[in-house]
């Protein structure tokens, strides 16, 4: 999984997986946690910006969470965290 290196506020990638697969994890691992909690707005610039990658590979992501059920997407509003019911 991609590693946050706090004295250089970076993310730092293994090399042998692809970026989008470790940055799933780490918004997986952001919702199961509670972290994002129900209907919590993602914004792809801000992620974009923190991990340092393409809009493309955000996108990617994002549509596993999407297939997963995770989070639901609203045409010219964003993508937001389902809630328990609605995940279900």
């Amino acid at each position: 999984m991609a590693r946050y290196v706090e004295h250089t506020r970076t993310w730092e990638f293994d090399e042998d997986r692809s970026r989008w697969e470790q940055i799933l994890e780490v918004l997986n691992a952001r919702i199961d946690s509670g972290e994002w909690g129900p209907k919590f707005k993602i914004s792809e610039v801000k992620l974009m910006e923190e991990f340092g990658v393409a809009r493309p590979t955000i996108r990617k992501a994002m549509e596993r969470l999407r297939g997963a059920g995770k989070v639901y997407t609203v045409p010219n509003l964003g993508s937001f965290v389902k809630t328990g019911s609605e995940a279900e």
